[in-house]
């Protein structure tokens, strides 16, 4: 059941219907519902949605793979992204369909995180 957050999931609903690109940063302290947020603005709507873990480029990399997957049945069950290069080449694919798209990515710092530490060389 969702309680509390209509000013929030309002705002985001708003986005979704303005016809343009909209970009929107859920944060606040833990454990106050932000992914409860994402989840409900979610339902009904096309869009992927990703929990980055604490750990490897690879290990985000296999997740965001299974994210999208989860909606397409074009792609076959063992696929995965290559890099993040790929995988935003796969997302503007997407977004030059036309059609709306939510692409929402929970406890981002950790992706980011596996990303510098790749770029760095510092896989762990």
């Amino acid at each position: 059941m969702f309680v509390g957050r209509e000013r929030e999931l309002s705002k985001l609903n708003r986005m979704y219907q303005s016809g343009s690109f909209e970009f929107a940063v859920v944060y606040g302290r833990r454990r106050v519902g932000k992914t409860t947020l994402i989840r409900e603005f979610m339902k009904d709507k096309q869009g992927y949605y990703y929990m980055s873990v604490e750990g490897a480029k690879k290990e985000n990399l296999a997740g965001l793979s299974r994210a999208f997957l989860s909606q397409e049945d074009s792609l076959q069950e063992t696929f995965e992204f290559r890099d993040y290069e790929s995988m935003l080449g796969h997302l503007d694919t997407l977004a030059k369909s036309g059609e709306r798209l939510i692409v929402a990515i929970d406890e981002y710092p950790y992706l980011a995180a596996s990303f510098q530490l790749h770029r760095s060389g510092q896989e762990f």
